[in-house]
């Protein structure tokens, strides 16, 4: 076993949208892929072709094959892939795979298994999605179906694998009865590089995005997906307007629900006070985290929560949804508040006793900064790597 651990790896991750989107899944896929590389290992990408991504390449240094899709409605611009068995074969056999991980259950997800177990090479199966993440827009009469369907195809997906994968306690113990009993399991917490996110000067930020320099900036990151609740948010911001009119909220992310998060801004006469800033680098991505006061999170789903972690890691006071499903209520440790789940006035009181007082925003940001030393994206890895070499060994 010590001479198998010391010997670099081959690794094939397969997550169909790499390269298009900021979802968790994907930066994380990409995040994990450049540090195993820079240790050494192989990596490739496994992904989808798409009109910005038409052929093989490289994606942030690490190979990327990529094969015929077709667009996910209502995704933020994500491809579900479909490469053949014989395809991915001859991709594993040419890479000498050692290990085949599944980031997200998609279909390149079902072929890459197939022609994984028919060349006997093993596979890691990452918990990154929640059935309140696929199915956000169904009408709720049809949700208990459509989730149990979805975990009877997690069982298949999770089943096939020697090793599982779960970012956070909370995935662990909803997702893990679709496992085997007795499958080896970790939780791996996503992390954060702490050398990419932290206090810095902000340049020329707010002026790029004219975002007023005197005002108490409130921020979201996130997709403008119906699970993220960024109506709660929008419909807060009278209430504290009426008490604090120096406040401004910074919203950071695309998806299919901007044009209706936009008319509800201009319904509430908010334009002046909310600013969307679409889809930034990861560079200002960063000075946006640095350029505001709280961070907040009204998720009613979430298997961790990177963004929190982001914004902790920049020395932030968060404010999170107590949503059942969601894991980032978790960060909330001497950091900041919870609110009530989709309740835009307990929202509003949560944000107001922040704004009052910018002595205790200093002091939780101070705790923020200081929990966020326990997830070094550096030490995820080093877990990621014991469950890449146990795997292999299991017969």
């Amino acid at each position: 076993m010590q001479e198998e651990t010391k010997r670099k790896l081959n690794i094939a991750m397969v997550c169909d949208p790499i390269g298009n989107g900021k979802a968790g899944s994907i930066v994380s896929t990409i995040r994990f892929g450049k540090i195993l590389k820079e240790r050494g290992h192989n990596v490739i990408f496994v992904g989808s072709r798409t009109a910005e991504h038409r052929d093989h390449s490289h994606h942030n240094g690490v190979k990327a094959y990529r094969f015929r899709s077709v667009p996910i409605p209502k995704s933020g611009g994500w491809y579900t892939a479909f490469p053949t068995i014989k395809e991915l074969k001859k991709v594993f056999q040419e890479e000498k795979i050692d290990v085949v991980h599944i980031i997200l259950p998609m279909t390149a997800a079902i072929v890459a298994i197939k022609a994984a177990k028919a060349l006997g090479i093993k596979i890691v199966a990452h918990s990154h999605s929640q059935p309140e993440n696929i199915f956000p827009d169904a009408p709720k009469i049809f949700q208990p179906a459509l989730f149990s369907m979805w975990n009877k195809y997690l069982r298949w997906v999770y089943g096939k694998a020697e090793s599982l994968i779960y970012p956070t306690e909370m995935a662990h113990d909803i997702l893990h009865n679709l496992g085997d009993a007795n499958q080896p399991s970790t939780v791996i917490s996503n992390g954060i590089d702490l050398k990419e996110f932290k206090t810095m000067d902000l340049g020329n930020f707010n002026e790029r995005y004219n975002i007023p320099d005197n005002k108490i900036k409130l921020l979201f990151v996130g997709r403008l997906f119906p699970e993220k609740s960024v109506d709660t948010i929008i419909k807060a911001m009278p209430h504290i307007i009426k008490k604090h009119k120096n406040v401004h909220l910074m919203l950071v992310g695309g998806g299919h629900l901007r044009q209706k998060l936009e008319n509800l801004v201009r319904t509430l006469g908010l334009t002046k006070h909310i600013t969307f800033l679409g889809l930034v680098s990861d560079e200002d991505k960063i000075l946006a985290y640095n350029a505001s006061d709280i961070f907040i999170l009204p998720s009613l789903a979430e298997l961790e929560g990177m963004v929190v972690l982001e914004a902790m890691a920049c020395g932030k006071p968060i404010i999170i949804s107590d949503a059942k499903m969601s894991a980032s209520r978790f960060f909330v440790d001497g950091n900041g508040f919870l609110f009530k789940t989709e309740d835009h006035l307990d929202l509003a009181h949560q944000i107001s006793k922040l704004i009052a007082d910018p002595i205790l925003r200093k002091k939780l940001g101070e705790v923020s900064l200081k929990n966020s030393k326990n997830f070094n994206i550096q030490h995820s890895v080093d877990m990621l790597e014991e469950v890449y070499y146990s795997s292999i060994t299991i017969k």
